[in-house]
């Protein structure tokens, strides 16, 4: 008997730290949904990847989070961004949409700025870079060994075609120095000739 109660002193008490481990859970979670009324605004050109709820941070720190997505007259994609608490931020600083890591989810980061003038609730900040979208990155990487490839090659033939041109030049140095050498015998052999020809003429008897 009391090792049956023990069992069930035991289940309360552990049913009982999982409801207040759950509570815990639910209230950080409304306090982080919780926002204040300072909101801004950051006009892109595309938000791929980027979902409402998002991280906003600055320095890494986490300031707030990404509410709504709408486009604008430009047909820009407007981010609106909702903070914890109201934050000094310059007019002149940077909305970045960032990954964590190669293929974490997108957050924005908010790089300030050095004007001494700060956002209002309801501003817009209009400093921003897009996301940076993989499939766009991966065909800028391929192209670029396409065509580092495609140089190289070319490279390989003009050096083919050099090298043919320094052979034929060989050839014909080669061949011309071959007659020089021959021209050169055939001087030699001349004046041999001359010689011979004029010791005849002294054998020839005088009649």
């Amino acid at each position: 008997m009391k090792s049956e109660n023990k069992e069930i002193f035991a289940g309360v008490i552990l049913v009982a730290l999982l409801i207040v481990c759950l509570l815990f859970l639910h209230a950080r979670s409304v306090l982080d949904k919780k926002g204040t009324d300072f909101v801004l605004y950051a006009p892109f050109n595309q938000s791929d990847g980027l979902m409402s709820g998002a991280d906003v941070r600055m320095g890494g720190i986490k300031v707030g989070r990404v509410v709504d997505q709408l486009l604008n007259k430009n047909y820009q994609v407007l981010v609106k961004m909702e903070f914890f608490k109201p934050i000094s931020i310059p007019v002149d600083s940077s909305v970045i949409i960032e990954t964590d890591g190669l293929l974490g989810a997108k957050h924005i980061e908010i790089v300030p700025g050095a004007d001494e003038e700060y956002c209002v609730s309801g501003g817009e900040l209009e400093y921003t870079q897009d996301a940076l979208i993989l499939s766009e990155l991966m065909d800028k990487v391929n192209a670029y060994m396409r065509e580092k490839k495609k140089k190289e090659e070319s490279d390989t033939s003009e050096n083919s075609e050099l090298e043919e041109v320094e052979n034929k030049e060989d050839v014909v140095t080669s061949q011309n120095n071959d007659m020089e050498e021959i021209k050169g015998k055939e001087e030699a052999v001349s004046p041999q000739n001359n010689d011979m020809e004029k010791s005849e003429e002294k054998e020839e008897p005088v009649e």
